[in-house]
């Protein structure tokens, strides 16, 4: 038989799809994601079946291929045809390894909707969820680790599935893996000191402008302020945003409400996110800033406010 339709060439080729799509999805490329995820899914789908019997991948209107698969016929590879990824995943629900899953369905039409045209990006975007779900529960029919499937992705993908956790904390924690990732690829194959020399060099780079600790005015009042932070997702010093939550004469208090690190490209905004941040990671990250200024100070002078009574996140 064709060692692509072998147990072992099925998982590596749902394993490496499952990886792609991760990638992908970390890129915001979520047509890609589709595609590579149903793939993945589809070929996880067939190794089961092939796990139980080879013959449960075979088409039923084609009986050379029942032949084949049970070893007693031989076929030109190019003729070879297996079931599809919406069959495939019937025969498991029929034989009870698989429950009936609205959102795999979706993700399926998906799948195939992105081998000929672009899906909702929006809804690609959350198919996370039953991408890893099923998968997770492929892989215990199978008996296999979920680590040794997902490797690197391993808690991002147990996030995934945490029904405990809000969608905001999950999305968060699932940005600063694929931000981490991605950052490390860009080093791959290069020395380590390379990679160490991008952390330590000074951050944000002063030639930047837009990167140094800056204040944004309404009249005389300083609404907005910027001060670093260190990244959750590769370390470097990123940058976090204040907006002013309580304004007096002599003080006004702000409040972090996003954040953002150019050398990886992770970012969160609005203070959902940023209350899922600190869960997910980062203590450090200032949470809220009170300055202290004089009611008679003019715009100039104000701009130098110095940052007080800083609370750690």
């Amino acid at each position: 038989m064709n060692d692509s339709l072998s147990f072992e060439g099925f998982f590596q080729g749902a394993k490496k799809a499952a990886h792609k799509a991760m990638d992908d999805h970390g890129r915001a490329e979520y047509d890609e994601f589709a595609l590579h995820a149903g793939v993945a899914v589809e070929r996880l789908a067939k190794a089961t079946l092939v796990s139980k019997n080879p013959i449960y991948i075979a088409e039923i209107r084609n009986a050379d291929m029942l032949l084949y698969l049970g070893g007693h016929l031989q076929m030109d590879e190019e003729k070879v045809r297996t079931v599809g990824a919406k069959d495939a995943v019937a025969r498991l629900r029929r034989i009870g390894a698989l429950q009936v899953d609205p959102q795999l369905d979706l993700l399926i039409e998906m799948r195939n909707g992105a081998a000929h045209a672009s899906p909702d990006s929006t809804q690609a975007k959350g198919m996370i969820s039953p991408l890893a779900r099923t998968i997770e529960t492929l892989l215990d029919e199978l008996g296999k680790p979920l680590d040794t499937f997902w490797e690197r992705w391993t808690e991002a993908v147990k996030a995934a599935v945490n029904e405990q956790e809000d969608q905001v904390f999950r999305d968060v924690q699932l940005r600063i893996t694929q931000a981490r990732h991605a950052f490390d690829d860009r080093f791959v194959g290069l020395p380590a000191e390379v990679k160490e020399g991008a952390l330590k060099a000074p951050q944000p780079r002063k030639e930047e402008w837009f990167a140094k600790p800056m204040g944004v005015r309404d009249g005389d009042l300083l609404v907005l302020k910027t001060s670093g932070g260190d990244c959750p997702a590769c370390g470097g010093q990123g940058l976090l945003t204040f907006e002013p939550v309580r304004h007096t004469a002599t003080e006004t208090t702000f409040t972090a409400n996003g954040f953002g690190c150019y050398l990886c490209n992770f970012e969160v905004s609005g203070p959902d996110e940023m209350a899922a941040l600190r869960k997910a990671n980062t203590p450090g990250l200032m949470t809220t800033v009170a300055v202290s200024h004089g009611p008679t100070l003019t715009p100039e002078e104000q701009a130098q406010l110095v940052i007080g009574e800083t609370r750690p996140g």
